[in-house]
């Protein structure tokens, strides 16, 4: 039986994805592992089998299970490290992760490989050993293979998934900080560096099973066959880990060997990423939507509750405490981002996207506003304002032309009514003002926002026809609002037609 508090940690690395720079006609698959692959093949099922076959079934005697749980069992180990390394050689794309992986695994080889030679059967072996300090490498590496994976392969994700893979990382560390570190905490005892060593253990599973769950998170909770294998690889390493932690704290050692083919199933998950075809790119396939945007947070908020609630009844360690804090702040800081773009894609509907003024939508939402306010915070003017002569331009020379002449226009509007009204564009070449301006204020707001709406371009002269009406004296409702400050700005607009034009004495720009 191994020192197996760790070996096989991190194996399922999700962050696989193939994309093989072979000849164009295999880009799509991975290179074909050869003569190496059917040895390592060979190796990885056949030993895994046979262990199987003995610890499980009970088949064989005694020299075939001692051969199951010693040499054989560090053949597979090495085998899946092997294996990674060679996945490093055949993609480009993804050797560093691979071969921080392979690397890792290999790290846990030879920690078994001590084991094995100097440590199995010696009552008197020390601990910590150097199989520990070999088993424990393995944890960085892997987090750092991991992440390597993530890197080159997650892509154009937005600040929805980022956050939804830092919340579930931090959860399921508090999960498993609440449920099986604190518990191998209070049941180890010894020297400070035997304590150190058996509680490294149980923090490396659960730093990289967060991770492997904050990657799954990061791809939407939907992975693909590389992702999923690997996941399975990591999720049968940490329960043969807590398992035979919780038992050796427990002062009761394992019965039999039957951990150990759960670490070699992890090491097949791991090495058969060598015959995998190309796997799924991290990637934004679509805005999430509804309840499934809530999904994470809401879970996971659910969780800190319950551990919050657990906290409360029971002593539990600092880490656990800090780690659930951690993860309500990351589901608050994900709320309030998701109430900040909600408020940004608000604006934008709201917004005229050509003169950025505000929109008619815009308008509507604040005049219903205004008039149920208008008794409280004292009448407010709606203006409506119609271009004159501006179809004549916008025809004569073109639209981009027109578009030019509107974003000039609706920044001399705002201009005009600076802090004592809010300007929209409601239309091609209508333009609207709310004011709680009155008497002498408004007529001088009227004023100059038509003087604003006038202008020689190109030897036209435009000019703006209004409608002012006031709220709650004139009209008590927007709707009634906007039809009589329309019914009056094109009547003016029709006498101006039909006579001498009747504007105020206006500075009129020329503008070439």
């Amino acid at each position: 039986m191994k020192r197996v508090i760790d070996p096989a940690q991190g194996l399922g690395d999700p962050g696989y994805v193939p994309i093989p720079r072979l000849v164009e006609a295999a880009r799509s698959t991975a290179r074909r592992p050869g003569l190496l692959g059917a040895v390592l093949a060979a190796i990885l099922f056949g030993g895994t089998a046979l262990a199987i076959l003995c610890d499980w079934l009970g088949v064989g005697g005694a020299s075939l299970r001692d051969l199951a749980a010693g040499g054989l069992y560090d053949a597979v180990v090495l085998a899946a490290g092997v294996a990674c390394l060679a996945r490093a050689r055949a993609v480009q794309s993804e050797r560093t992760g691979w071969a921080l992986m392979g690397i890792a695994i290999l790290f846990w080889g030879a920690g078994e490989v001590y084991w094995t030679l100097f440590i199995d059967g010696d009552p008197s072996s020390p601990y910590p050993s150097p199989a520990d300090a070999l088993y424990l490498a393995f944890y960085p590496l892997a987090c750092a293979g991991l992440l390597e994976l993530v890197r080159a392969h997650a892509h154009q994700l937005d600040w929805r998934r980022w956050t939804d893979a830092a919340i579930a990382a931090l959860g399921t560390a508090a999960l498993g900080t609440a449920f099986v570190f604190d518990f191998v905490a209070d049941q180890t005892s010894g020297s400070a560096a035997q304590v150190a060593t058996t509680l490294a253990y149980p923090l490396g599973d659960i730093l990289v099973l967060s991770v492997i769950v904050g990657v799954i998170a990061l791809g939407g909770w939907r992975p693909g066959r590389t992702w999923s294998l690997l996941f399975a690889g990591l999720t049968a390493q940490a329960i043969a880990d807590i398992a035979y932690t919780i038992e050796s704290t427990n002062g009761v050692a394992p019965a039999g060997t039957w951990i150990d083919p759960i670490y070699l199933l992890s090491a097949v998950f791991l090495g058969s990423v060598l015959w995998l075809p190309k796997a799924e790119e991290i990637s934004q396939s679509g805005r999430d939507e509804g309840w499934r945007e809530l999904i994470v947070p809401a879970v996971f908020a659910g969780v800190m509750i319950g551990l919050f609630a657990m906290r409360s009844v029971s002593a539990g360690s600092g880490l656990s405490t800090t780690l659930w804090a951690l993860t309500m702040v990351a589901v608050v800081a994900r709320l309030a981002l998701s109430v900040h773009e909600n408020h940004s894609l608000l604006e934008q509907v709201r917004t005229d996207p050509l003169t950025g003024l505000g929109n008619r939508g815009g308008m509507q939402v604040d005049l219903d506003a205004a008039c149920k306010q208008a008794g409280e915070e004292g009448p407010v003017a709606l203006l409506l304002f119609d271009l004159d002569g501006f179809k004549r331009y916008n025809d004569t020379f073109g639209h981009p032309a027109g578009d030019e002449l509107l974003l000039y226009l609706g920044k001399e509007l705002r201009d005009a009514a600076g802090a004592e009204g809010t300007a929209y564009r409601i239309g091609g070449d209508e333009f609207c003002l709310l004011t709680h301006a009155s008497g002498g204020e408004l007529e001088e707001l009227t004023r100059q926002a038509a003087q604003a709406l006038t202008v020689i371009a190109r030897g036209i002269r435009i000019g703006a026809s209004w409608g002012a009406v006031t709220i709650p004296d004139e009209a008590s409702t927007p709707a009634e609002a906007v039809q009589l400050a329309d019914v009056r700005m094109y009547a003016q607009k029709e006498s101006r037609r039909l006579a001498t034009d009747p504007e105020p004495e206006q500075v009129v720009k020329a503008r070439a």
